[in-house]
């Protein structure tokens, strides 16, 4: 059985990692080459670049792959959307990889938002100093919020020409970009927060392995606010749809076999 992975995160490759010695025939697609080299580590066959209708359309009947195993972050919203999108219409098998979510408990220091507008204004009225951990894409979205007009803005980000542009582009000068790759210890984001004087951070829900229990346990640990945006919502969180282990996932292909 020959399936198309789509799988730019440590999970989704090691997810692709079992499936292969599990006998499937697989390909990985990440976005970046970047992320296409740390799937060859694992001695998996991928390809990398972005996808629109057309290009995974093209992918998938060329490649004759019997279904597509989408493994994007739990936040790639518009990519999982697209790749459902053809797969309908394909009448290829989609099945969706989901990364476990963590179980946080209530504490006044963190604070939940829906969106990115609420994540920012709950942000601007903890502190000056704010961290954003969620990425690069959507920084135009997060720099365009009228409540970080006059805060100190510091972004962590991947370390790649690309992505440093794209901070530059916005604004952000050398000393306000932290461009490094995770996984971050405990210890590494409590050192960057103290360095920095960070009075604020924001990050994503990204789950165990997405680096989100450090960041908790260093904003309690150093007493400063966290704010987390919710994960986005979907059809296929509903529990008894969910593939989020390894188990799940095996035997929903042993079906579509």
């Amino acid at each position: 059985m020959r399936i198309f992975i789509l799988a730019g995160t440590e999970d989704g490759r090691l997810l692709a990692d079992v499936l292969k010695k599990q006998g499937y025939d697989i390909l990985v697609s990440a976005l970046t080459a970047y992320g296409a080299d740390l799937a060859r580590e694992y001695g998996l066959p991928a390809r990398y670049g972005a996808i629109d209708d057309q290009t995974l359309a093209a992918i998938l009947q060329e490649g004759n792959f019997a279904a597509l195993i989408d493994a994007t972050h739990p936040y790639a919203v518009s990519v999982k959307e697209l790749a459902k999108r053809v797969c309908q219409e394909l009448s290829i098998p989609y099945v969706r990889w989901q990364r476990s979510s963590l179980e946080i408990e209530s504490h006044p220091l963190i604070h939940w938002a829906k969106n990115i507008p609420e994540a920012a204004q709950i942000a601007a009225g903890l502190g000056q100093r704010i961290l954003l951990t969620t990425g690069s894409n959507a920084l135009p979205e997060w720099t365009a919020q009228p409540c970080f007009k006059n805060k100190n803005l510091y972004v962590r980000v991947l370390p790649t020409s690309q992505v440093l542009g794209r901070c530059e582009a916005l604004g952000f000068k050398p000393n306000q970009i932290i461009a490094a790759q995770g996984p971050f210890s405990q210890e590494w984001d409590e050192a960057m927060f103290k360095q920095l004087k960070i009075e604020v951070v924001v990050a994503k829900e990204s789950g165990k392995i997405g680096g989100t229990p450090e960041k908790v346990q260093s904003c309690l640990n150093l007493k400063i606010p966290l704010v987390l945006l919710e994960r986005p919502k979907t059809e296929e969180d509903v529990p008894n749809q969910r593939n989020d282990s390894i188990a799940c996932l095996l035997k929903k292909l042993e079906e579509l076999t």
